[in-house]
């Protein structure tokens, strides 16, 4: 099948996808990370479990010698003369929470079998399995999770140890007797009430081993409904959603030819599985530059980047349906730029940009950009001395302009709104507020804060802030309906190197969520969500946290769903996907892994035949632009 219509039947299968988003509840996160995979491998699924709905889940790698994928690491004729479970790609792999819920039953330390197979049937368990009665559990080192809406999952066969002790309260290798039940629940492994532990979805919750009546490396899961205390009904559908899809019988491997998965089980066998939200796609390089800020609506994608010699240079981009770019036009304004920052001011592909000029002030510049991406230059504004850090958001409830937020020449947060006309040709300042001293400042726009029992919604900007003495301070800032700025509510956190902030929504405009993304001192990167009270005021509700960082940045992606794309403390782009739920709590859905940067320093969304999510990042040779596109499946 050629690369096209690979796409078109990938874009296709979206559509329809698409249209049966409703047929299922619950739908489930898949329990692994691209990211921890080796390069060029997938999860994958051979079988249906001798016709029931459990699934046992491994990894490939695609052997271009022998044009098939393969589950071990090394040549087949290498690994048949002394098999190990080292030696399967899925092996060791970390496994994620598919859901929220609490433990139920568990075992975390029994032994793995001696020899995996080779051919099937030939494998070598460990002698606690053929005892009588066996003294491993038959899930071996196990999680039975019981989920929020009565359901039970198995996470099963990991590797001894690599459950938390704080899910897995038992720590003896071997039980008494396996087979010794309460209903359906072996007795040994039942947790206590009072010290079934918490799961959230997206959560580590161990390593993919070959413990308990397993012949190979694997995770076996299987979803039940809860009869009672103690006893489950058959085996359901599992339907798997923020993932993709492809057939494994094939004698190739290419991207194009993933489908998203969309509320479904996996019924495909074999096949290949990304299980991640996103999935890269294609990539352009443009030049050198210092410093990049980036906008997009539709197919156009608007760069500002400050080139090798300090100018600020517009770029335009078109971003066709399959995830390819091509270069529109570009412009170099020719004057000296530094702390960029572009937004939409409410007008399709028009955007504003915010800079620090060579006099060290304030410029604002409103483009008109046409549909072949050509820019033309319209209103100017500005005029305030800064410091350093700027940054810059639409207005939002629907009115045209933008807010700006920068550290001015005393090092104070002052927030600005900025009214357009439609024709871009004023620009007029509405507005201002004053808040604290500030060493780094990022803004969202919010136009639905709210919470249980209000009457009205906020509307405004959240500013976070990093202040002198190094903590987090978060303030929500009201815009009137003639621009101006009142400062409401304030919330003054702990230790933070680094902020950015987006806003989500949940529901459709039911209410807004922002989530700051902060790197912490320890260079953890710390997502936490607050509510936006009408009066203004900021109600902590979770953080998560995820891997050591170097710098961040974030977005909304569409509804609750939120991009963070950050440099790790390796050097490489990683990209993580985050859902907020109804009740504002947070949970990582993916994790991309891509190549060496110097920094990740802008990111994006717009749609355009699928939704996409755009990163632009800084080569670590040359320091070039490169935008990438990452089809996103994220309902």
């Amino acid at each position: 099948m050629s690369s096209r219509l690979r796409s078109a039947a990938r874009l296709a299968a979206a559509a329809i996808a698409t249209a049966s988003v409703g047929a299922s509840a619950q739908t489930y996160g898949f329990p692994g990370s691209s990211s921890d995979l080796p390069e060029g491998s997938h999860w994958w699924i051979s079988s249906d479990h001798s016709g029931t709905e459990n699934r046992d889940l491994s990894a490939v790698r695609f052997d271009a010698t022998e044009q098939r994928f393969t589950r071990v690491k090394i040549p087949f004729a290498d690994y048949a003369v002394n098999p190990k479970n080292s030696d399967w790609v899925i092996y060791g792999l970390p496994v994620s929470a598919i859901a929220d819920g609490e433990v139920l039953t568990c075992w975390r330390n029994a032994p793995e079998g001696l020899k995996p197979m080779v051919h099937g049937g030939d494998d070598v368990p460990n002698p606690g399995r053929a005892a009588n009665p066996p003294i491993i559990p038959r899930s071996g080192n196990h999680l039975n999770v019981l989920t929020n809406d009565g359901k039970v999952i198995l996470y099963a066969h990991m590797q001894p140890g690599s459950i938390p002790e704080a899910l897995c309260p038992f720590n003896d290798p071997y039980v008494a007797n396996a087979e010794d039940r309460v209903g359906d629940l072996p007795r040994e492994t039942m947790v206590p009430a009072t010290q079934r532990a918490k799961v959230k979805r997206g959560q580590f919750i161990g390593r993919v081993g070959s413990s308990g009546a397993s012949s190979n490396p694997h995770l076996h899961v299987h979803l039940k409904a809860m009869l009672s205390e103690t006893t489950m009904g058959p085996s359901l559908p599992l339907p798997f959603s923020q993932a993709w899809q492809k057939d494994g019988a094939v004698t190739y491997d290419s991207s194009l030819d993933f489908v998203p998965l969309r509320a479904e089980a996996l019924n495909q066998f074999p096949s290949a599985i990304h299980p991640d939200p996103l999935l890269r796609r294609g990539s352009i390089t443009g030049d050198a530059a210092m410093e990049v800020a980036m906008e997009a609506a539709g197919d156009t994608v608007v760069t500002a980047t400050r080139d090798i010699s300090g100018r600020l240079v517009m770029g335009s981009w078109r971003l066709a349906g399959d995830g390819t770019f091509t270069k529109l036009s570009g412009v170099s304004t020719g004057e000296a730029a530094t702390y960029l920052g572009v937004a939409n001011p409410g007008l399709g592909r028009d955007v504003v940009t915010a800079a620090r000029d060579g006099d060290g002030k304030l410029k604002l510049i409103a483009w008109r950009v046409s549909s072949t991406g050509v820019f033309t230059r319209k209103a100017e504004a500005g005029g305030d001395e800064i410091s350093s850090q700027l940054a810059l958001a639409s207005i939002p409830g629907g009115s045209l302009g933008v807010v700006s937020a920068v550290r001015d020449a005393a090092g104070r947060l002052k927030v600005s709104t900025w009214e357009t006309s439609s024709t871009l040709d004023t620009m007029t300042r509405r507005g201002n507020g004053f808040g604290e001293d500030a060493t780094q400042v990022a803004l969202s726009p919010v136009a639905f804060g709210r919470v249980a029992g209000d009457a009205g919604v906020f509307q405004g900007v959240v500013t976070a802030v990093r202040t002198p003495a190094g903590k987090l301070s978060v303030t929500a800032w009201e815009i009137g309906s003639t621009g101006v700025v009142f400062k409401r509510g304030t919330y003054v956190g702990g230790d933070v190197a680094d902020v950015a902030i987006s806003t989500l929504t949940i529901g459709s405009n039911v209410r807004d969520v922002v989530v700051v993304s902060a790197r912490l001192p320890t260079g953890a990167l710390r997502n936490i969500s607050f509510d936006v009270t009408a009066a203004g005021q900021l109600v902590r509700r979770d953080d998560e946290d995820a891997g050591s960082i170097a710098d961040v940045q974030s977005a909304r992606v569409v509804g609750q769903h939120l991009v963070t794309s950050l440099r790790d403390s390796a050097g490489n782009l990683r990209v993580y996907t985050w859902d907020v739920d109804a009740d504002s709590q947070l949970h990582r859905t993916g994790q991309e892994l891509a190549g060496d940067i110097l920094d990740g320093t802008a990111v994006t969304s717009t749609y355009v035949g699928a939704r996409f999510v755009i990163t632009a990042v800084r080569l670590a040779s040359g320091g070039d632009v490169r935008l990438i596109a990452w089809d996103a499946n994220l309902p």
